[in-house]
């Protein structure tokens, strides 16, 4: 990508020459843009975000690039779309195609008809191409309409795709389960306008992919929809639990679900003894953390996940910032209030620098005591 000098202001410059710097900080400005779309797209493939120290792209970008929610939605659509297409990537990287022109081609290509959109967009204007773009999707939405009354279907796939890094550094890592949905046109349609609101108005998780929107919803149905209820279901034994079964030997464990056991990465596991129901053969269930000091947490960090940056109100776990094996206490002191995902970030981070500090504790991160069966 070449580099481009950003015109120096000067005032009472004739027209021309008004105009012609104008044009130039104008694609300076176009220029600055797709590198850094290329550059956070980069860090979104790599989970760089992970080494700097966030849970998610969502966090790092709100926190340590100082982005609005909106605006984070937005270079996050663009770094997949990218991903998505890797041809126009390609053409975007080397300059064969403008920012502008590569947005267009993005709202209509598919990886089987990226080629031809990429060729069209370098031999055509921009304004040719608005049009071709501007009928393709009029032509998309008819034919959706057409599947819609004859009742045919298209497929929505929700999957959960670990970067190729991660599977490579967890021993625990299995290939990802797919979860597949069919939808009619309607459907199709009503589906991605309620997660592009959802996401802009921020009643997801922050940075959430889909199969996390998915379970939020399914949450909030649960909780009957009131605007509390994720308060109150987090200070009280939840509606529904998940089973993991560990070995009191190894201390290999697994997810109990319909489609056979899951097995779990160590962090996962080390987050899940933080905040457990624990059950032993031939003994009484036994609470990792005393029910009203979990609840006595939650009430005092305000139902929130205290990750900096963070916030999120739903699936939230208690977490010790000096481990138990450490010589931590069950003290509130002790205690902070983390949602799932930054909990296990915390543990798959453990020893770090920052974490996860609450009144003056030195904000050491480990997995805490591990044993038996945890809900």
């Amino acid at each position: 990508m070449t580099s481009m000098t950003l015109p120096a202001f000067t005032p009472g410059r004739p027209a021309a020459e008004v105009d012609a710097a104008l044009r130039q900080a104008l694609d300076v400005s176009d220029r600055a843009r797709e590198c850094a779309v290329l550059w956070f797209a980069e860090v979104r493939r790599r989970e760089l975000y992970r080494d700097l120290g966030y849970a998610s792209l969502h966090l790092y970008a709100t926190g340590a690039l100082g982005f609005t929610e909106n605006r984070a939605w937005q270079f996050k659509r663009l770094a997949d779309d990218l991903e998505r297409l890797p041809v126009l990537k390609e053409a975007v990287t080397t300059g064969q195609l403008g920012w502008t022109k590569a947005q267009q081609v993005a709202r209509v290509a598919t990886p089987a008809t990226q080629h031809d959109w990429v060729a069209k967009a370098a031999t055509t204007g921009r304004r040719e191409l608005e049009q071709a773009v501007r009928q393709a999707r009029q032509a998309a939405r008819a034919g959706h309409l057409r599947r819609r009354k004859s009742g045919a279907a298209v497929g929505v796939q929700l999957s959960m795709m670990p970067a190729p890094e991660t599977a490579l550094e967890d021993p625990a890592h299995q290939p990802p389960v797919t979860i597949t949905l069919r939808a009619d046109g309607l459907q199709l349609a009503r589906l991605e306008a309620l997660l592009e609101q959802a996401h802009k108005r921020g009643l997801v998780p922050a940075g959430a992919g889909r199969i996390e929107v998915l379970l939020a919803g399914l949450a909030a149905l649960v909780d009957g929809g009131n605007a509390h209820a994720h308060a109150h279901a987090a200070a009280h034994p939840p509606r529904a639990q998940v089973i993991i079964q560990q070995c009191p030997d190894c201390g290999a464990a697994a997810a109990v679900t319909r489609r056979g056991e899951q097995p779990l990465a160590p962090a996962q596991v080390a987050a899940a003894c933080c905040d457990a129901q624990v059950r032993r053969a031939g003994q009484a269930n036994r609470a990792t953390i005393a029910p009203r000091v979990r609840a006595a947490v939650l009430a005092r960090d305000r139902y929130r996940c205290t990750a900096p940056g963070c916030g999120e109100a739903r699936f939230l776990e208690v977490h010790h910032v000096v481990p138990r094996a450490q010589g931590g206490s069950n003290r509130q002191d002790n205690l902070v209030t983390l949602c799932g995902r930054c909990h296990r970030f915390v543990h798959e981070h453990a020893g770090g620098e920052g974490g996860v500090r609450r009144r003056g504790n030195p904000g050491r991160r480990s997995a805490c005591p591990t044993g038996g069966t945890s809900p």
